[in-house]
């Protein structure tokens, strides 16, 4: 079996203890990474979705160390970002006496690191977490950063909080055996990267970028590596997006999220990302903020997205969530344009003629 160099990152967030993140191939046993946390663990509670809760992956990371002491709990099925499913969860972990010195390991796409996250940041005021993020999109994104939530009346991450993993593993051995579909959910986040990232990353995304959609082992461990280590850079510098440089993470997401709720499930948040990008760079272009040069469209040309939904087109459901989105703070709407690849900055209180110019261009 072939195992790749580990590559583990130390950051410190708010001055508090740093959280880890390790990237690489058949990782293998994770208690040497974060031992001081499984030795006071009393209880440990494996939260993962099916696939990832059969993987060989996955045991071989827990070990049999671990693995002894592990309680499973799963979520349900397509409703994990549900208050009702962290209720239920906290409910579990209480009943099976897990105190504040237990540990969630979560294990699976972002819905699932996502919901028991966040168990973990409200059950007993806090209690340590482990992320293993399964898909391309959670080790490249979602499972990276320690922003946990649920869904609420219709819009995505209202209830929710920051809480950083104790330790954030991205072991690309999960991929190799994802169908292309869920590889290809990960291609609007891979693209944003590029759009916003300097322009060392936006290089290695776009030489990788094919070969990890047709999942080469090599070319997905390179955007994971590239992607995850940038992201933790940046969620240690501005954790909860006070100074604005972990808000520039968010480009597309707007209109994207707007897409991806319109949709009613139709359109995968991968591809509502892409829309989300192709939109922002319509807004740009119209506010006289985007250069003239190709590149920001090039990157996004990369691949074409799914067929935009009808139902995303309707205008005064689409302004409806713009204005909905926790980003825009007491502001009628905020996005992030993009001057050029690499250099993004906010805009607030949009026209709506300009906003409803560009839906209409996508």
């Amino acid at each position: 079996m072939k195992r790749t160099a580990l590559s583990l990152l130390n950051r410190e967030v708010m001055r508090r203890p740093s959280f880890r993140l390790a990237c690489g191939r058949n990782i293998g046993g994770i208690r040497g990474l974060l031992p001081e946390t499984f030795d006071r663990a009393d209880r440990i509670a494996l939260v993962a979705d099916p696939a990832a809760a059969k993987s060989p992956v996955l045991k071989k990371l827990l070990g049999p160390e671990l693995a002894a002491k592990t309680s499973r709990f799963p979520l349900p099925a397509g409703r994990e970002k549900t208050l009702a499913a962290v209720t239920a969860l906290c409910s579990a972990l209480f009943k099976a006496g897990f105190s504040r010195q237990s540990v969630i390991i979560a294990a699976g796409g972002g819905s699932v690191t996502d919901a028991a996250g966040f168990a973990a940041a409200v059950y007993m005021r806090g209690i340590n977490w482990i992320s293993v993020p399964t898909t391309f999109l959670g080790q490249i994104d979602a499972g990276i950063g320690g922003k946990t939530a649920v869904d609420f009346l219709g819009t995505k991450n209202i209830i929710g909080s920051f809480h950083q993993p104790a330790l954030t593993v991205c072991d690309t051995a999960f991929l190799s055996t994802l169908k292309p579909s869920v590889r290809r959910a990960a291609a609007g986040e891979l693209i944003k990267y590029a759009l916003i990232a300097p322009g060392d990353l936006r290089l290695s995304i776009m030489r990788s970028f094919d070969g990890a959609m047709a999942g080469r082992p090599d070319d997905l461990l390179a955007c994971v590596r590239a992607c995850a280590e940038y992201k933790a850079k940046i969620c240690a510098a501005d954790e909860r997006e006070e100074t604005g440089l972990r808000e520039t993470l968010n480009f597309g997401h707007t209109a994207g999220h707007a897409f991806e709720v319109l949709s009613r499930g139709r359109l995968p948040h991968g591809e509502a990302v892409l829309w989300g990008l192709r939109y922002a760079l319509e807004v740009s272009e119209k506010m006289k903020v985007l250069d003239n040069t190709p590149g920001a469209w090039k990157v996004t040309g990369m691949i074409e997205p799914l067929p935009l939904p009808a139902a995303c087109r309707r205008e005064n459901d689409f302004l409806r969530l713009v204005r909905a989105d926790k980003k825009r703070g007491g502001r009628d709407n905020r996005f992030l344009l993009l001057r050029s690849p690499g250099d993004v900055e906010p805009a607030d209180n949009i026209p709506e003629k300009v906003l409803l110019a560009a839906l209409e261009e996508i």
